[in-house]
């Protein structure tokens, strides 16, 4: 499931910037939350947005996973922090309904990108957020359910 997101959020690399997602200079897996959080002001000021990590998480998401975790800020940002980030992101778009059946794979696809960008918002191929600071769809919608389809099918 953190794989359909990552993939098109930020190639699946965990110290993706906002637009350099193939990036490895910055680590951001050795950074705390603090200084992701310095460096989120800093993109902003430069590039114009704060995107950062595997899920591609804005400052203003940071903080509220940040509280609702009950974290401190000085936890390192890495892959274990960001999968949970993202896996509490995935549940916010009904993941936990999705899993139980009371939630059709179209509409958690939605919900899902109305949260990651990069997702497909219905069958238009289009984004939720087409055209906001650049933001647009990169994975097709057939990609994105029959993704689902496969997660929900016994292995």
């Amino acid at each position: 499931m953190l794989d359909l997101i990552a993939k098109p959020e930020s190639q699946g690399n965990y110290n993706a910037l906002f637009r350099d997602a193939g990036q490895q200079d910055v680590r951001l897996t050795d950074m705390t939350l603090d200084q992701v959080r310095q460096l989120q002001q800093l993109l902003v000021a430069e590039r114009g947005g704060s995107p950062v990590g595997r899920y591609q998480i804005i400052d203003d998401t940071r903080d509220a996973l940040i509280a609702r975790m009950g974290l401190s800020g000085h936890e390192r940002f890495t892959p274990e922090l960001q999968d949970r980030m993202g896996i509490l992101l995935a549940r916010d778009a009904g993941l936990d309904a999705w899993r139980a059946g009371r939630l059709s794979d179209e509409a958690f696809a939605h919900n899902l990108s109305r949260i990651w960008a990069a997702l497909l918002a219905d069958a238009s191929n289009r984004s939720y957020h087409e055209g906001v600071a650049g933001n647009r769809a990169t994975i097709g919608w057939s990609a994105v359910t029959g993704a689902l389809q496969a997660f929900k099918r016994p292995a």
